[in-house]
């Protein structure tokens, strides 16, 4: 290849260093603008994602009225169901309270009429008892004064007799003794015949 001339060259350099100038300030305006584009981009993620974000918050937001509204809703109908609960709570103690009273009533005026009773009886049974022991008390005065009366009588009737077996046996007394001598003078008489001595034997 033959040579260039010097004209040629030196036109041709900077021709060829005017393009690579163009290329270099080509390529460097176009580096900043693509970092001048990646600048936004990288300024706009976390814009981005803030958006993302609050759009997320605004659906929670959006969905927090409704599950307030419902928790309140949830709320009011445990309320009412333990007001409903109570009240069938306390209804049933009322009626349990009642109906022990009733029983506790019946029971008393129960044992209020036992207790009349059983003091009517136990009056009746003291009175009884009185009556009982006045008339007990009457009979040992009459047996008493029977007794008395028959101890006297009996008294008599033992010293009568006693004097009457007295009386009786003096008189025999006095007929045996009538006796005897009747006796005794016939059997001395008897040993006498016979020779023997009466006092002797």
């Amino acid at each position: 290849m033959p040579p260039k001339s010097k004209g040629k060259g030196r036109k041709g350099v900077k021709q060829q260093q005017k393009r690579n100038a163009a290329e270099s300030q080509a390529e460097e305006m176009y580096r900043k603008a693509a970092l001048e584009v990646d600048m936004p981009k990288e300024h706009l993620v976390p814009w981005r994602d803030m958006t993302w974000q609050t759009k997320a918050d605004n659906e929670v937001l959006k969905r927090r009225p409704w599950d307030l509204e419902k928790a309140l809703e949830q709320a009011r109908e445990d309320k009412r169901d333990i007001r409903e609960e109570m009240t069938r709570q306390y209804q049933e103690l009322q009626k349990q309270t009642a109906a022990h009273s009733q029983r506790l009533e019946a029971k008393v005026k129960s044992l209020q009429e036992q207790l009349a009773t059983r003091l009517q009886e136990s009056q009746q049974t003291q009175e009884a008892a009185t009556q009982a022991l006045a008339e007990r008390n009457r009979t040992i005065a009459q047996l008493q004064g029977r007794l008395d009366d028959m101890e006297r009588e009996y008294e008599k009737i033992l010293h009568g007799s006693l004097d009457l077996v007295l009386a009786k046996m003096a008189e025999a007394s006095q007929c045996w003794k009538e006796v005897g001598t009747t006796i005794a003078m016939e059997h001395k008489e008897s040993l006498q015949e016979f020779g023997l001595n009466p006092l002797e034997i």
